[in-house]
């Protein structure tokens, strides 16, 4: 097999840097406990809403709210700076705990945690409460635990060295003191400004168009074009043009950034690029949607508003961002990505030049309402019932895209309310930089993906990858009434970085990607092949089918020793009803299975209507399921498993299959009343 690493770097990587630590922390989220002393010395309540209850209260079918919160900015914001507070340590006076920002999930205080000073000081602004200044000023004084002495910060005590993120403070700092420096003494106001000049020459010979992924070099447009101002030095605002234009040239025909991979250039055996829609939308592009609007850059604005109607292509009715085919799918949230900002500043405040970038930014804002609980935002639609602690950098991250929307005055909600792209049904629309196709008929929306950029670099024989989905997977089926009923997830789940991903409880879990699997001592699938070919066979007002074609592989690329088992699928998608045809030309060394995990909560009620027919039933209708396979469905397991990427609860729907016959299944929408 060929290695679809697209290139070697002759210096050390981000991703290799948070990977050094991996081994001797996997165990992070199972080994640490909060201790005693931590739970004792957090300062501060939990904030509104009560326990259990979500801001926002959105549905999972993304039907837009007729009547849309006009505050919920504000009142999102205001519930995350309260979470924030809430954990906080303030009890324990030695400098390495007091101040900083204790996370549920990881029990541990991560690096970046003092970006919370931007978003503590625009609360303190709103409120007049002194208490969000303190505890601004504190997480920022703890924040030299990750200092170090030529500026930059890194990006935990003791997880990661990695000095890019100083970019992501820098503007949190230069923010804070740009909109609310009044707020502070005169002592404090002096030693924060001095300590974004010294982050600022870090950043001066450290951060070029080739550091890090094109995330980096990105965000540092805007960087350094804010820091140019507060600090009022003409040589950054140069910098962050140079930076900003360099970016320019990393679009793809299509209006896609790439650059998310190394190296960021690359293109794969089937001509594709390294492009992440969860960092594009989050990260890239808000940060050059602001540098264009600091600088009036009208060449930089233009390609960032195309660039902008090109990703939101993949947002899905809910207001979730279809990220299950990208490069670092690993933080895919269904909201967005694990330790990015958000997509509202880009949005939210570019609404003027698209009336739907006003409705996706409310949308994905509802739907990160409906993820919050006891102050925090969790990473994903089902983690809170399932179990699942947040990791508090969602939280902290993305409090910051909102308080700049606050502060730009982009905070009105859409009137009226408008569809978004892939609410037409539009047939088939594909996008060959990334081996991926969007399909829309009827109610149904479903994307199919056989992309090859292997973003952990881990595909050569004997290396477990467990990285996005390909092989033709069918990588999201949505509903507009059910919504989401199948998605993919980690082909493996492993810790890519090792302190910016949580790990999984001790309960059911597994790959949510719909697969072929063969699970005897190894286990070979159909979501690992690169090589894959993916046809579209019919596209008609009436019918869309897709075929894919590859071979069963290990998460290493390894195909089965006793020879190559070939695999097919024909998706056949109808106003009425997805039917998956799955075949393989013969046996493995195990039973074939063909497993679909459906997505379901726990609470949602499932009935096996008789061997071929189930029935599960959920908020605004009914899905049904129903096999022509000669023994019918497997036995339902007892409970629902769940994949932290991207944060749901499935009922695993399997069938054993022979070789050389087909097995089909097929799924159909029914009203409640059915």
């Amino acid at each position: 097999m060929r290695s679809s690493r697209q290139g070697t770097d002759t210096e050390i990587t981000r991703r290799e840097l948070l990977r050094f630590s991996a081994q001797g922390a996997a165990v992070l989220g199972t080994a640490l406990a909060l201790p005693e002393w931590a739970s004792g010395s957090m300062g501060g309540n939990q904030a509104s809403p009560s326990k259990g209850e979500s801001l926002n209260g959105q549905s999972s079918n993304g039907r837009p709210k007729t009547n849309p919160n006009p505050n919920l900015y504000s009142d999102l914001l205001m519930t995350w700076c309260d979470g924030l507070t809430g954990h906080q340590l303030t009890s324990i006076h030695d400098p390495a705990l007091y101040g900083g920002i204790l996370c549920p999930a990881c029990a541990l205080i991560h690096g970046r945690c003092a970006d919370a000073v931007y978003p503590l000081l625009w609360a303190a602004q709103q409120t007049n409460d002194s208490k969000y200044v303190q505890a601004a000023v504190l997480v920022q004084q703890w924040s030299e635990q990750v200092s170090r002495a030529d500026g930059s910060w890194v990006n935990d005590v003791n997880l990661s060295a990695w000095k890019g993120i100083t970019v992501f403070r820098a503007i949190a700092l230069a923010e804070a003191l740009q909109h609310h420096g009044s707020l502070l003494d005169t002592k404090t106001r002096q030693q924060w400004t001095d300590r974004l000049a010294r982050a600022a020459k870090f950043l001066d010979s450290f951060i070029t168009i080739g550091a890090g992924n094109i995330n980096y070099p990105a965000t540092s447009s805007y960087c350094f074009a804010l820091v140019g101002r507060v600090l009022n030095d003409s040589h950054y605002l140069d910098l962050a043009r140079t930076r900003a234009h360099e970016v320019l040239s990393y679009f793809t025909p299509n209006g896609l950034l790439f650059g998310e991979g190394h190296p960021q250039t690359g293109v794969t055996a089937k001509k594709c690029r390294a492009v992440d829609l969860g960092y594009n939308v989050e990260e890239s592009l808000p940060a050059l949607a602001m540098y264009a609007l600091t600088t009036d850059d009208k060449q930089v604005l233009e390609q960032v508003i195309a660039a902008l109607r090109a990703h939101l292509e993949f947002m899905l009715p809910d207001g979730a961002w279809d990220d299950s085919w990208g490069t670092r799918n690993y933080k895919w949230t269904w909201w967005g990505s694990r330790t990015s900002d958000g997509c509202h500043s880009a949005y939210a405040l570019l609404a003027q030049y698209d009336p739907k970038f006003r409705e996706a930014a409310w949308r994905n804002l509802e739907l990160m309402a409906s993820c919050t609980r006891n102050g925090l935002l969790y990473g994903g639609p089902h983690y809170f019932s399932h179990g699942d602690l947040p990791c508090i950098h969602h939280t902290f991250t993305h409090a910051k895209a909102l308080a700049t929307v606050l502060e730009h005055g982009g905070t009105a909600p859409p009137a009226p309310r408008l569809s978004l792209p892939r609410e037409e049904a539009y047939g088939v629309k594909s996008y060959a930089e990334i081996g991926t196709h969007l399909i829309a008929i009827g109610d149904w929306r479903a994307t199919v993906t056989e992309y090859d950029w292997d973003y952990s670099g881990h595909s050569s024989a004997g290396s477990a990858s467990g990285g996005h989905a390909s092989g033709g997977a069918m990588s999201i089926l949505f509903h507009r009434k059910l919504g989401p009923v199948l998605t993919a997830s980690m082909t493996e789940y492993q810790l890519i970085e090792v302190s910016n991903q949580q790990v999984h409880r001790d309960s059911p879990n597994m790959s949510l990607t719909p697969r072929i699997e063969c699970a005897a001592e190894k286990t070979y699938t159909s979501q690992n092949d690169f090589e894959a070919i993916v046809t579209k066979k019919a596209v008609t007002a009436e019918e869309i089918t897709i075929e894919a074609r590859g071979h069963l592989l290990t998460s290493a690329r390894e195909p089965i020793s006793a020879g190559d088992v070939h695999y097919q699928f024909v998706y056949s998608f109808h106003e009425n009803g997805v039917e998956i045809s799955a075949s393989a030309d013969k046996a493995g060394p195990a039973p074939l299975r063909l497993i679909l995990p459906v997505v379901s909560q726990h609470e949602e009620p499932v009935e096996k209507l008789d061997s071929k027919n189930l029935q599960i039933t959920k908020p605004n209708g009914k899905l049904l399921v129903r096999t022509d396979a000669a023994d019918g469905f497997e036995p339902l397991a007892k409970e629902r498993t769940f994949n932290l990427v991207p944060g749901f609860e499935c009922v695993p729907v399997t069938v054993t299959m022979q070789p050389g016959q087909v097995v089909r299944v097929e799924l159909r929408a029914l009203d409640r009343s059915a």
